[in-house]
């Protein structure tokens, strides 16, 4: 495990890192500017590049029995009855509509958007909230009328099964029923948010790849510059200048020359004729 001190050291780079990523984006504002605008208009072209999708609601409430169940035994009343809490039973139907299988027979009926059958949250009424996504209000109206006719007939269809009076059964009745599908924005607003994030990032890290880009041709400039000043430097050394001067005379003389050995400093430069002939 790792000591308080190394914590608080790995605490401070973490807070230098920050600080200093920020100076360099505030270095390189321009840059990150257009970056982050370009960012922006994006994810707002994505957001309205995705369709709106339309919601609509059914909420079924589950009845008890028209008749007492007290002192019947198990085998001649509805398995539903034997919960003794309709919430208990409106989940049991939630999940088994919620079912790959459900899902399969249901998209063999029609229900082609996205659909979901849950309960009361707080789970004060024993009832089915049945909903549709769909691209068009129409469509959505119509496969959620598709959903919560076949959510009836499986309440219906589990207890007749059991061959029991059906004055036992647990029965559904419509609570509400959708008039009209309001447009739900939830899918496009999370679509533009995780594009507006990736966006953001791959600014930040344009503008870091930018800024290391300027560095490294900044210091290739630099030393292209300190080369050209050595160059132009270097003639005036003493050992270059007794290099050339050997040259010339071996030249002049064919070769025949001894070549002697030179001083390990540079030869100064020699007076002025004019200051020799004034003294």
């Amino acid at each position: 495990m790792l000591s308080d001190e190394a914590r608080r050291r790995m605490g401070l780079k973490s807070t230098m890192d920050f600080w200093q990523s920020l100076a360099l984006l505030g270095r390189r504002w321009k840059f990150f500017g257009v970056a982050a605008l370009l960012a922006v208009v994006l994810t707002a072209g994505t957001y309205e590049a995705v369709k709106p999708q339309y919601q609509a609601t059914t909420e079924l409430l589950l009845a008890p029995p028209s008749i007492s169940t007290a002192g019947m035994s198990g085998k001649s009343m509805s398995p539903y009855d034997s919960y003794g809490n309709l919430n208990t039973v409106a989940s049991i139907v939630s999940y088994a509509l919620s079912s790959q299988q459900a899902s399969d027979r249901l998209q063999g009926e029609g229900v082609t958007g996205t659909y979901t059958v849950g309960t009361d949250p707080t789970g004060a009424v024993p009832e089915l909230i049945l909903q549709v996504t769909a691209s068009s209000p129409a469509t959505a109206i119509a496969q959620d009328k598709i959903l919560s006719t076949d959510a009836i007939n499986y309440v219906q269809s589990a207890q007749a099964l059991t061959g029991v009076n059906p004055k036992t059964f647990v029965t559904t009745q419509y609570l509400a029923r959708p008039v009209n599908a309001p447009k739900d924005d939830k899918s496009r607003l999370r679509v533009a948010v995780a594009a507006g994030v990736v966006l953001v990032f791959l600014a930040i890290a344009l503008t870091f790849m930018f800024d290391a880009m300027m560095r490294r041709r900044s210091s290739s400039r630099e030393a292209e510059e300190y080369e050209r000043e050595v160059s132009r430097l270097r003639p005036a050394d003493g050992f270059e200048q007794a290099r050339v001067e050997d040259e010339e005379a071996l030249a002049a003389t064919g070769g025949r020359v001894k070549r002697t050995s030179r001083p390990l400093v540079p030869r100064r430069a020699s007076a002025p004729a004019h200051r020799a002939q004034d003294r």
